[in-house]
């Protein structure tokens, strides 16, 4: 009678293990869920972000490959304005993060989410950090040639366009190119073919990482019945 005793509290104690870890293996996928909803909200404002600015890099080289004297100065002076914004992709690991730095993977009983997951967030690790590295640097080498080619005076009203219209008829010459730096501007032209190539993957692995995002988000409502 004592061995059936200390027996069935052992399965008791066992089955209140179990309850309270698919509850606490449940709890995170419902945080997963969450923060993978958020990466993808990110990665579709993202995306669009950087297709334009690879519009306006496009820009820039067209009108520079012009003689000067059809040149658009006041579109390349707003192009070369847009080159100053970013938009780095926020990723939302706080849940990942937990798992991992609190040994609670284990917890992720589900072969196929979990492994999805390591995945996931190893990508992320490596070719989005290793993209805004060579863009950083690559902004850095940009800007110094800028400073040579433009006067920074009324890039500050890039988001008021009918503001800069009006000051670029009353000092055209402050927004044109300066003159006597043909050999910066050749510069600045190859830079720009370089961090195109870069935003452009940017954005090819950008559009991966939202599939995978978005699959991964089907299998974790799939396998834990999320809705």
């Amino acid at each position: 009678m004592l061995f059936l005793a200390v027996f069935c509290g052992f399965l008791a104690e066992y089955q209140l293990e179990h309850t309270i870890e698919n509850q606490r293996e449940k709890k995170y996928a419902t945080s997963l869920l969450e923060d993978l909803i958020n990466d993808t909200a990110d990665l579709k404002y993202d995306i669009p972000f950087w297709e334009t600015y690879n519009n306006r890099i496009d820009t820039i080289r067209n009108e520079i490959e012009k003689d000067p004297s059809a040149r658009d100065p006041l579109l390349l002076y707003r192009c070369v304005r847009v080159l100053l914004n970013n938009n780095t992709f926020l990723y939302h690991d706080r849940t990942i993060g937990q798992l991992k730095y609190a040994g609670n993977f284990r917890l992720i009983r589900k072969k196929v989410v979990a492994d999805s997951l390591i995945e996931y967030d190893a990508q992320i690790h490596t070719v989005i950090d290793n993209i805004q590295d060579n863009y950083n640097v690559l902004t850095w080498k940009r800007r110094e040639l800028e400073d040579q080619l433009f006067n920074t005076k009324f890039f500050a009203l890039g988001y008021m366009p009918e503001k800069l219209d009006s000051v670029a008829n009353q000092e055209p010459g402050i927004i044109a190119i300066r003159k006597g730096k043909e050999d910066v501007l050749l510069q600045y032209y190859n830079s720009l073919y370089t961090l195109i190539w870069v935003t452009t993957a940017r954005i090819r692995f950008q559009k991966r990482l939202l599939q995978r995002a978005t699959n991964l988000i089907e299998i974790i409502k799939k396998e834990y019945h999320l809705k």
